[in-house]
Order: structure tokens, then sequence, then C-alpha cells
């Protein structure tokens, strides 16, 4: 076997994985943080997408109330899924300003399906992508979150 350490436990050595084969690309398991297969809000498919987003979470008049920031995880045509260090509740409704590399912020609103904890703080918050009014305080807070 192999040698015993200090704490009682056994340490061996492994060989390092096979190569890829020839002509193989990189996958999204490649990147760090990033999920190897899409991952799944349910039934839907969605695919690892990582970027930085301001949350905030709408009232009862549907004015977004404090921002934090969070992280976008996964995305697919009708969900979103983000990691937050701030919880929220089922059923809530939040808006999120996306920002992109030399773009203006993407705005995407949606009703919150699940919020769990997940780890080190941190929540895993999956929302259900609803249209987002042409004007009003939502529009004008995405524009804030521009500047």
């Amino acid at each position: 076997m192999g040698e015993s350490s200090d704490w009682g436990i056994e340490s061996t050595t492994t060989a390092a994985p096979p190569a890829p084969p020839k002509g193989a690309t990189a996958t999204h398991a490649d990147v760090p943080g990033m999920p190897a297969a899409p991952v799944s809000a349910g039934r839907t498919r969605l695919h690892p997408f990582n970027a930085e987003l301001d949350a905030a979470e709408l009232d009862e008049r549907w004015r977004p109330g404090a921002t934090w920031t969070a992280k976008a995880r996964g995305l697919g045509r009708s969900h979103l899924v983000m990691q937050s260090r701030r919880m929220t509740y089922v059923g809530r409704v939040i808006v999120a300003a996306v920002h992109l590399i030399d773009a203006e912020p993407v705005p995407l609103m949606g009703r919150v399906s699940v919020c769990e904890y997940e780890q080190e703080g941190l929540y895993r918050i999956e929302l259900e992508l609803l249209p987002i009014p042409e004007q009003g305080p939502i529009r004008e807070w995405v524009a804030s979150k521009g500047k």
C-alpha cells in the first residue's frame, strides 16, 4: 500500500489521468466553477452561464428594493439560476441587471421557484423568468445600474 501519514491515513499515489483523444475540444468541465454538462431547473435544461449581476426584490407595488450582488450560474429559455449570499422566499419577484463585458446591463426579471442553502453562506436561487414592463421603476432601476 502506501506510507502512513501523521493522521493515520495511508497515502497512495495514483497515475495521471489519460490524455484526451486527438481532436477533442475543451468542455465546460475544463473551466473552474462550471458544471460539466447543462444543469437542470426542474424539467428545463439550463446551460452554464457565469456572469456578475445586481439583483433586487420587488415590493408589492413592483418597485425594486435594496440592491445586492449575485452570480449567474445557469440560463435556460425560461429559467435563471443564480448564487447569492442573500436568501429570498419562494414566490417573490426579483429583477436582475446582468453585467456583460463592454455592454449595458441586460435586464431579467423572474419569480423565485427555489431558494436553498448551497454551501459556505451561499444560496442557490432559481428564477422562473417573466416579461419586463416597457417602462416604470424597473426600467429606471436597470438604467441606473448601467452608469
